[in-house]
């Protein structure tokens, strides 16, 4: 079910029936400025379109490959053996004891985030109101979407009054800062009842400790290279399919100690869209330059036919697959990956990381290491909808929804039957039972060809963004503003 058309239809359902049922209040201030079409609103003015060009930059990545499942377990903790050793080997004498095998294990543990968002408390009597007769109702052209794909507003829609807008950009942050914080996220800055869960740049690193002692346990660590900041396929700088190369081959030579087959896992390159381009173009040029590091012999030295690289350039900007030992990889591409700039003599290159990440292995059944299916890379979120069931039950009329399968969890309070606003709550986190299967090329630095402006609001490096956030009042004897004049 799509939260946001459920939030609008569900505010329908409180308006007609406000006084029904235990509520909590709302503080009775309502939002003092102009709502979206009334004199001085965001678009209180006759003198446009009634069509909304969609501008905005919607998120979109690596949350859509990512298997999400409901769950009520508040702790779920992994186990992992991390050693096997020997108390000792040699015997004193023949019927002397033995040395004895030791054991070390090492526990990680997961927590939830817990994002809210909410509206603007609102009069229910201004409500739909319009400047006056030649205003136009907005319908948009463009949709907006969240980081997996799913559309917030639709191509079309219309946006009916302040409330509506209100719900669609409750709905769109919502969402957006989820696809933020599966690579950001540290609880380290929760504040208050904002919480965060672990992000990939916690759950892919080195340091890990056991949960329970503190005790490190390196076993665990995911394999990380650092790139130095170097531009890609830039003079001088590190071959980036050797990078990128060895965390593949780290992770399968990994696999394979343990047992498990490297040919059958799921293993994905994902990075932002900016560091796309140089990799791209620098591996069609660097694959089969490897081979000039195994010798410095002139007579091996290779020389790369032009038309041929760009073909092989294109054919990986095409498939979105990149070639590590005669094996292909799928490559992602995430637009809420964080990005920071760099001078590079008269230019900015952007710098961020490559992910590897190992979405699933053969034979993994499922329980709190794996929710099935092999997957050992996956999202949860706390199922609200069972958690909030015996309230449900018991009461009956509630003043709160459950949407999305138990995802979100959305609750309004009233005042005098006449202010009102909507609180959503969504609780997720990220699991990765095996981190030491995963890893990273930190630090990669791209002049980009293209132009990629980062998720709106996100706190990127280069953002859309302008304009005012109401119109100006209406004049004298007119009932549309004057046409600006100039740039």
């Amino acid at each position: 079910m799509n939260q946001q058309q459920e939030l609008l239809r569900m505010a329908q359902q409180l308006l007609a029936s406000a006084t029904g049922g235990p509520v909590a209040r709302a503080s009775g201030t309502p939002y003092p400025g102009p709502h979206t079409y009334e004199s001085g609103g965001l678009f209180g003015t006759c003198d446009a379109d009634d069509t909304l060009i969609n501008a905005t930059v919607s998120p979109f990545g690596y949350m859509a490959q990512l298997r999400w499942v409901g769950t009520i377990l508040e702790n779920e903790i992994v186990d992992s053996l991390t050693d096997i050793q020997s108390s000792g080997h040699a015997q004193s004498t023949d019927c002397a004891s033995c040395g004895t095998p030791t054991f070390k294990k090492c526990a990680q543990a997961t927590c939830f985030g817990r994002i809210c968002q909410g509206t603007e408390e609102i009069s229910v009597d201004r409500i739909g109101l319009h400047a006056n007769v030649n205003v136009p109702e907005k319908a948009l052209y463009g949709s907006i979407r969240d980081p997996m794909g799913g559309i917030v507003v639709a191509q079309g829609q219309p946006i009916t009054d302040y409330f509506a807008l209100q719900a669609i950009g409750a709905a769109y942050n919502l969402r957006r800062i989820v696809g933020e914080l599966i690579w950001t996220g540290d609880p380290a800055n929760n504040a208050g009842s904002y919480e965060e869960f672990k992000g990939f740049d916690l759950l892919i690193n080195t340091g890990k400790r056991d949960d329970r002692s503190g005790i490190p346990c390196n076993a665990l660590d995911s394999i990380i290279v650092n790139y130095n900041s170097n531009v890609v396929g830039a003079a001088g700088s590190p071959n980036i399919v050797s990078a990128v190369s060895s965390v593949v081959r780290s992770v399968r030579y990994r696999m394979v100690t343990m047992g498990l087959d490297p040919d059958a896992a799921t293993i994905d390159i994902v990075m932002h869209p900016t560091l796309w381009d140089c990799v791209a173009s620098a591996w069609a040029c660097d694959y089969g330059l490897q081979c000039n590091s195994f010798t410095t012999s002139t007579s091996h030295v290779m020389n790369n036919d032009a038309i041929v690289m760009a073909d092989k350039r294109d054919e990986f900007i095409r498939t979105q697959m990149l070639p590590i030992d005669g094996r292909d990889y799928p490559v992602y591409l995430d637009n809420s990956i964080p990005v920071t700039n760099r001078p590079v003599g008269n230019e900015t290159a952007r710098c961020s990381g490559i992910r590897v990440i190992t979405k699933s292995v053969p034979g993994i059944p499922a329980g709190s290491a794996s929710p099935g299916g092999g997957i050992i890379t996956w999202g949860e979120y706390q199922n609200l909808a069972v958690t909030t069931r015996s309230i449900t039950q018991m009461l009956g009329s509630v003043p709160f929804r459950v949407t999305d399968g138990g995802r979100f969890l959305v609750s309004w309070d009233f005042e005098g039957g006449q202010c009102f606003d909507v609180k959503t709550v969504v609780k997720p986190r990220l699991r990765m039972s095996m981190p030491q299967l995963s890893g990273r090329v930190t630090n990669v630095c791209c002049l980009p060809i293209g132009t990629y402006p980062d998720v709106t609001g996100s706190g990127g490096v280069y953002e859309v963004d302008g304009g005012p956030s109401t119109s100006p009042e209406a004049y004298l004897y007119g009932d549309c503003w004057p046409t600006h004049v100039g740039s």
